[in-house]
C-alpha cells in the first residue's frame, strides 16, 4: 500500500511541474530609422533581423518616406540583416482614424484590393532583397483601415502570397487588445471575434502569425498572448512588436520598470514552444512624446539594452 501511495505521490509531483520551456527565440530589432545600422550599440548586438513599418503606397507616392525606406533596406542588405517589412496605412497621423467622420482621409481610407496589389507589386519590384513581409500592421487597431474589416486584412494577405510565392508571410499582425486593458482578469472577446472572421476569410496557410503583446508584457501577464496564439492556430508565432515600455500614457517614465518588463518579455516568450522569433520595439528613445520604449536614448544605452544584448548572445 505504501509502495502504491509512493507511486501516486511521485506521479502527482511530476504533473505539478511546469512543462518544458521552448528554445530561446531568435531576436530582432523593430526600428524604422536607417541610422539604426550605423549605431555602434546596435552593431554590438550582432542581430541578423530587423523590422520596418512602411506605408503600403510608399513607392507610388514617393515623398521623403521612399528615400528613408531605400536607405533602410540598402543598409540592412549591406549589414547582412534580413528586414521584415510590415505594410500599414497611407502616410499621415492615424490617431484621428478612430472617428468614422475621418474615414475619407488618406491615412484612414481602406485601399481596394486592386490598389493594394498594384502597390505591393511596385514595392517587391523596387526592393527584391525584401522577402519577409507582414501584409498589414496591427490589423485590429483603430489606427489601421483594416480595424473594422478583417475580411480586407485576409484579402491583403492572400494578395501578398500570390505576388511573392518565395516570401515568408506573417499572415496576421494582431495587437493583444483586451476588452478592458487594466482589468485584473481581462477578456479578449472583441479581438477573438476579429481573428475568427479573419481566419474564415483567409485562403493563405497560417504558417507564421504575428502578435504585438505590449499589454501582457508590461502588465506582467500572459493571458492575451495565450488566448491569441490559440485563436490564430498558427504553426509558428513571431512577436513582431514587443518590449518593455519606458513611458506611455498609463506608465510614468521608469528605466527600472522598463527593465523588469523586458526581462518578463523573454520569460513569456520561452513559455510557448511556438514562439520562434521576437522583435524588440524600439531602438531610439526620447523621440515621440506619447510613447517611448527605446533601448537607447540620446546615444546612451538604457538598462534594458544590456538585457537584450545578453539574450542575443
Amino acid at each position: 500500500m505504501r509502495y502504491f501511495l509512493g507511486l501516486v505521490l511521485a506521479a502527482a509531483s511530476l504533473l505539478a511541474l511546469p512543462g518544458p520551456a521552448g528554445a530561446a527565440p531568435t531576436i530582432g530589432i523593430a526600428e524604422n530609422q536607417p541610422k539604426l545600422f550605423g549605431d555602434p550599440l546596435f552593431q554590438a548586438l550582432k542581430v541578423k533581423h530587423a523590422r520596418l513599418v512602411v506605408s503600403y503606397d510608399v513607392v507610388s507616392r514617393g515623398e521623403d518616406e521612399l528615400q528613408r525606406v531605400t536607405e533602410y533596406v540598402n543598409a540592412a542588405q549591406a549589414a547582412g540583416i534580413q528586414p521584415l517589412v510590415t505594410f500599414e496605412h497611407s502616410r499621415g497621423g492615424a490617431e484621428v482614424c478612430g472617428n468614422r467622420a475621418n474615414a475619407g482621409l488618406r491615412q484612414c481610407r481602406l485601399p481596394s484590393a486592386a490598389e493594394y496589389e498594384q502597390n505591393v507589386r511596385l514595392f517587391l519590384s523596387r526592393f527584391p532583397y525584401v522577402r519577409t513581409i507582414a501584409p498589414f500592421n496591427e490589423i485590429n487597431h483603430f489606427t489601421q483601415p483594416t480595424y473594422r474589416n478583417p475580411k480586407a486584412a485576409a484579402r491583403f494577405t492572400d494578395i501578398v502570397r500570390r505576388n511573392c510565392r518565395k516570401c515568408k508571410i506573417v499572415v496576421a499582425d494582431i495587437l493583444d487588445r483586451a476588452d478592458r486593458a487594466a482589468a485584473k482578469r481581462p477578456t479578449y472577446k472583441s479581438t477573438l471575434r476579429y481573428i475568427k472572421k479573419f481566419r474564415r476569410a483567409l485562403k493563405t496557410k497560417r504558417r507564421i502569425c504575428g502578435i504585438h503583446n505590449y499589454s501582457d508584457v508590461n502588465r506582467f501577464r500572459d493571458t492575451g498572448t495565450r488566448a491569441i496564439i490559440k485563436a490564430l492556430g498558427c504553426k509558428e508565432i513571431w512577436l513582431t512588436e514587443t518590449g518593455g515600455i519606458f513611458a506611455f500614457d498609463v506608465f510614468r517614465p521608469s528605466e527600472s520598470r522598463q527593465l523588469k518588463a523586458t526581462k518578463y518579455m523573454f520569460k513569456l516568450a520561452r513559455r510557448n514552444r511556438r514562439i520562434k522569433r521576437l522583435y524588440v520595439y524600439t531602438w531610439f528613445g526620447n523621440v515621440t512624446p506619447r510613447f517611448d520604449a527605446g533601448l537607447v536614448a540620446d546615444g546612451s544605452a538604457r538598462p534594458s539594452y544590456a538585457e537584450v544584448k545578453k539574450r542575443v548572445r
